[in-house]
């Protein structure tokens, strides 16, 4: 008989991964479903998705739409209404991917594998307005219940296990993120001098860093451009990022944000991946980027230094520190050879780390422990 998972998390209904945890879902979902030894069911608990049972191709969603007030979090809501799904479906085991449902799993009494996407402690002072800080030190308060009932748990970074290892009893699976298996088609040979850093404009990601690397690279390299890929999240902070880009003319384009498809494009155009953030975990877009075969240059922070192996497959740089970054950026761009040389190993370790049929058999394999345990 198949094996029965039951995938609990947010999940794209009808359109591309918006965030992460999605991409991650959609990408395990897409392997499930096109085996038979396995029967899928995707459950999640959220605003803005059709109600009901949806049948897939090869899996079967089950969407409980949240409510639209903001005075209690949906979270509170989501064991219970959960509850009787799983009661019916009776999976073999569960992949959980936010505390929630990682809860609802444990409440189920189904061995539940959850997976540690974020660090919502960490996360409390980026996050502004007073109902979202609120909900997150109620995510807060839910991931301590979540540790002490862990069982099973993914760890997508080594900095997973070294922060939590002493907050659970759990024993840690050590699987990275699956990506789209688009970054792993065959890609042309970069433009020249063209840097690319993907992500939303808010003061996490550094821009402004990015910026003044830029400025420094350009007096050695001044057909050096660069273009940003991300959404205006803060405008104050978007504003004066264009406002210092006047300077740098041409050099610079915001793009705004685009879809999979196009960072792709985005990615095979560029000669290297430049990411300036001030926090991260293990961002999906570096994954990417190794894949389609392109060298990074990043700030050491969160996981990259999981990611990034210097000098094999790219540059790591203190944060905030644009004079680092921009030495890391002038030694690729100086020798083209040694920028395709990083590329091509990032693209031999994404295959072997990132690939989405690889990821799914280690879920597959952890699975399978948590339920014979």
């Amino acid at each position: 008989m198949p094996f029965r998972i039951a995938i609990l998390g947010h999940f794209p209904v009808n359109k591309s991964p918006q965030g992460g945890v999605q991409a991650v879902i959609a990408n395990l979902r897409d392997v499930y479903a096109a085996r038979s030894d396995v029967e899928l069911h995707l459950i999640q608990h959220r605003r803005d998705v059709p109600f009901g049972v949806i049948q897939g191709p090869g899996y079967v969603m089950h969407n409980v739409p949240a409510s639209g007030s903001r005075i209690v979090p949906n979270m509170v809501r989501t064991s219970a209404l959960l509850a009787p799904i799983l009661a019916e479906i009776r999976p073999d085991a569960i992949s959980s991917h936010q505390p929630e449902y990682a809860l609802a799993g444990y409440d189920s009494g189904f061995p539940t594998l959850h997976t540690i996407h974020g660090f919502p402690a960490n996360e409390f002072w980026t996050r502004r307005g007073l109902f979202i800080r609120a909900a997150t030190l109620y995510e807060v308060w839910l991931e301590r219940r979540m540790l002490r009932r862990a069982r099973h748990l993914v760890a997508i970074s080594d900095r997973v296990i070294r922060l939590y290892r002493r907050r659970t009893s759990a024993r840690f699976h050590r699987i990275d993120n699956p990506i789209a298996p688009l970054f792993f088609e065959p890609a042309r040979p970069p433009s020249p001098h063209k840097l690319l850093l993907v992500g939303n404009l808010t003061p996490r990601k550094g821009v402004e860093v990015a910026l003044e690397a830029l400025a420094r690279v350009r007096v050695d390299f001044p057909n050096v451009t660069l273009d940003i890929l991300g959404a205006v999240v803060d405008k104050t902070y978007a504003a004066s990022l264009r406002e210092q880009a006047r300077a740098l003319g041409q050099a610079v384009r915001f793009r705004g944000p685009t879809n999979q498809v196009g960072v792709r494009a985005a990615l095979e155009e560029a000669q290297i991946l430049l990411l300036t953030s001030r926090e991260e975990h293990a961002p999906m877009i570096v994954a990417e980027a190794m894949a389609t075969g392109r060298p990074v240059v990043a700030t050491d922070v969160g996981a990259l230094a999981d990611m990034v192996a210097v000098g094999e497959t790219g540059y790591l740089a203190p944060s905030d520190d644009a004079a680092a970054l921009a030495a890391a950026l002038a030694r690729l761009l100086a020798d083209p050879a040694h920028a395709a040389a990083l590329g091509q190993e990032a693209a031999r370790r994404a295959r072997e780390r990132f690939h989405p049929q690889a990821v799914a058999d280690a879920y597959l394999r952890a699975l399978k422990l948590a339920q014979e345990s």
